[in-house]
């Protein structure tokens, strides 16, 4: 996938638009079950953990990751204790369900702060100052870094589908006709091969994919309302 291709589909498609729809259809109701506090706050860590890799040009952790994203994208990134983030908050989240802490939705500053109970992350806040600073991350994308950090990432797309093959192939098909009340499954916008295994003999191997088989099956509208 080329640089555009990521900046143009990913960034400000899947993830900038899943987080304005997300934010901006379910509402905060006061003292009301579903407003998607958790999920909200889960997903911007996670997508801040991913963009910070390409920051690095490199896989890392969440702390590495984070800190980088939130120290060259945010305008106010004392206001984010990354630790904090991290193991209170991402882990707490990815692990337990709960938050090792409060998540609140009032858009409210500072981001993270403290109440009797504990330590709060506003979610609205954070998913506010995330979206803003996707212009900066565009910014300070560095080519050599994205280069190496998206080889990496299509080779562990490769590995992972090449190591799960066996279970994927006995998975039933399911035909999605256009009439399935469906968007249809978004996927990795590009070609990733599989690695392929060769015989003895000279003649050569077909790799398991064709080069389109892995192409979005819904692309991304810039023009969708």
């Amino acid at each position: 996938m080329d640089k555009q291709t990521f900046i143009d589909t990913v960034v400000f498609g899947y993830i900038k638009k899943d987080l304005e729809n997300m934010r901006d259809k379910i509402r905060p109701q006061p003292a009301a079950i579903g407003n998607i506090n958790f999920p909200l706050a889960l997903c911007v860590l996670a997508y801040m953990e991913y963009l910070g890799s390409f920051l690095l040009g490199r896989y890392a952790h969440f702390c590495p990751s984070v800190h980088e994203y939130i120290s060259r994208c945010f305008s106010n990134s004392d206001e984010y204790p990354v630790e904090i983030l991290g193991d209170i908050f991402r882990n707490g989240l990815a692990h337990e369900y709960f938050a090792r802490g409060g998540i609140s939705r009032d858009g409210g500053r500072p981001a993270v702060y403290k109440e009797v109970g504990g330590v709060v992350l506003d979610a609205e806040t954070l998913v506010n100052g995330f979206l803003e600073s996707l212009d900066k991350f565009k910014q300070e994308l560095e080519d050599d870094k994205y280069t190496r950090r998206v080889n990496q990432a299509e080779k562990s797309i490769a590995d992972k589908k090449s190591n799960n093959k066996d279970l994927i192939d006995q998975l039933p098909i399911r035909v999605v006709t256009k009439t399935t009340p469906s968007s249809g499954a978004s996927v990795y916008p590009g070609s990733v091969e599989t690695p392929t295994t060769t015989s003895s003999s000279k003649s050569s191997s077909t790799p398991s994919q064709s080069p389109g088989s892995n192409m979005i099956t819904r692309p991304y509208d810039p023009n969708e309302k």
